[in-house]
């Protein structure tokens, strides 16, 4: 995970750095590729087993971790199941977590095709199927959120097996947005650099031995066709989430960084107040990832919105 101090780091963490540490691609329709891990100090975390599952065979990848109510966690373009390590343990002791690397990403495989929004939902579908999974709650970060609100949609009044219990969207796209940031994306040090800047709202941890790192990585990362297959794909304009909200009806909690400059704040309380009796909470001196700039605020809300009770259904 990224670390703001550095001084006490050993070598396994800072190998985590390394390799938590992604500049991604972005669209004119904000489609956002995630890097997540921790931009404060944290203490070095065991890996979970990964495990792997056949789906429309394709190998997938996973964590399954803690017992209890189901939850899901989707990450977002361009990045893996690793990137939720600084949650695990809190989410965990209360909940069995299920983390997949989506298709084409992290150690799942990563075919040849046109990847849509829709390629995902049918990836979580039959993973849900798969697994047996009757009732979940899904947690989708960035791109991660648009698959598990066009899910809900697509599910309500249909006879599917897995049922969505709850919703937490952080940093969703999926929203049309009409003045949209197009920063540089070419693969370069100098493009990473800013956009590293963009996704954080504090960026002083950002060095250089830190962006030849990430740098590498991200090189090493071989999704660069599910980036830019996704991004290319005109199917996208089709599965925008402005005319859907409504469909979503189950208990819904959007978080939000004030300061994210890729999806704008004003995204979050769109979603909020297009989702009926969705709760909005923003977290100020944050910007795209708050699970990584705001880690203990985002389990806490995380947490609190899981385990309380379901409002009954009118």
């Amino acid at each position: 995970m990224i670390r703001h101090r550095t001084n006490a780091l050993n070598r396994r963490t800072m190998r985590r750095i390394a390799n938590s540490l992604r500049p991604h691609f972005i669209s004119i329709f904000l489609l956002l590729a995630m890097i997540a891990g921790s931009a404060v100090a944290q203490s070095p975390q065991t890996m979970p087993p990964e495990k792997t599952i056949p789906i429309f065979g394709q190998t997938i990848h996973y964590w399954d971790v803690g017992s209890g109510p189901v939850v899901v966690l989707l990450h977002g373009l361009g990045s893996s199941i690793e990137d939720w390590l600084a949650v695990v343990g809190p989410l965990s002791k209360s909940h069995r977590l299920l983390i997949p690397d989506q298709i084409g990403f992290g150690h799942s495989d990563k075919p040849l095709v046109s990847y849509s929004v829709q390629t995902f939902v049918d990836f979580l579908d039959e993973f849900l199927r798969q697994m047996k999974v009757e009732k979940a709650s899904l947690v989708g970060e960035s791109l991660g959120g648009w698959v598990s609100a066009l899910y809900i949609t697509e599910i309500s009044g249909t006879d599917h097996r897995s049922v969505v219990d709850k919703l937490v969207l952080a940093d969703a796209p999926g929203l049309k947005e009409q003045t949209p940031t197009i920063p540089d994306f070419n693969a370069s040090l100098n493009s990473s650099r800013g956009m590293l800047k963009k996704l954080f709202y504090d960026s002083s941890w950002i060095n250089d031995e830190r962006l030849r790192q990430s740098f590498a990585h991200r090189l090493a990362a071989n999704d660069g066709y599910t980036i830019q297959s996704f991004l290319n794909n005109p199917a996208l304009a089709s599965e925008f989430l402005d005319d859907r909200l409504s469909q979503i009806r189950v208990p819904t909690l959007v978080v939000w960084g004030k300061q994210d400059q890729l999806v704008p704040f004003s995204s979050g309380e769109k979603y909020a107040a297009g989702i009926p009796g969705a709760r909005l909470v923003a977290f100020d001196k944050c910007g795209h990832i708050p699970k990584a700039e705001k880690t203990a605020e985002f389990v806490s809300a995380v947490i609190a919105f899981l385990d309380a009770p379901a409002p009954a259904s009118k």
